[in-house]
């Protein structure tokens, strides 16, 4: 049984603003390095760790960088979050009236976005990159990990992956928060030890 800890990364000013942020590189807004700071400081003496895992995206590298000043990490590209093409940089209420937008929220992120991903090519997508990392993990001969990511990460892995439900919407996560879970290679379960 591994240990993987899943946190998503701090706030960036799109995230204040309500704007769909995936494929846009944005790094932390200052008060996004400080929640980081604030929430996480002195708690990652308190997490086992053979290895950490980020996204290649600014926002995760830098809250990597927040938590583990003097670990070194490995950049896993395909954990990057879902590409919202034509809904990119966009709020709600900009894009209410749009009929791709209503279908996409009709069928819970599922259909394909206009010049993004469809929410089964992003799953499947960050569900290969998991089981990349996993074998990553196996090779290193390491249990415990920090995987640190994106909140559409999250939900989905943990959609596809956890037995408490299959809604993903029911594992979303503040920005700087997330999951210690256990992952049973057996039954290929990601089984939640508790909220961050």
């Amino acid at each position: 049984m591994k240990t993987i800890y899943f946190i998503r990364h701090g706030q960036t000013k799109y995230n204040v603003e309500g704007r769909f942020v995936g494929s846009t590189d944005l790094p932390l807004s200052e008060d996004g390095r400080k929640q980081i700071f604030n929430k996480w400081d002195g708690m990652q003496a308190h997490i086992d760790r053979d290895i950490i895992f980020t996204s290649p995206m600014k926002r995760c590298v830098e809250t990597t960088s927040i938590i583990f000043p003097y670990d070194s990490f490995e950049v896993l590209k395909n954990m990057r979050e879902m590409n919202f093409g034509m809904f990119e940089g966009k709020t709600h209420d900009e894009l209410e009236y749009l009929a791709e937008y209503r279908h996409f929220r009709e069928t819970k992120g599922k259909s394909k976005i206009p010049k993004g991903e469809s929410g089964v090519e992003f799953s499947m997508r960050v569900l290969k990159a998991f089981f990349e990392m996993l074998a990553y993990m196996d090779k290193k001969d390491a249990n415990n990990a920090v995987l640190v990511c994106h909140g559409g990460v999250i939900m989905s892995l943990f959609a596809m992956l956890c037995n408490e439900s299959n809604d993903i919407y029911y594992y979303q996560v503040d920005n700087g928060s997330g999951y210690k879970a256990h992952y049973n290679q057996y039954t290929k379960e990601l089984i939640i030890i508790e909220k961050l």
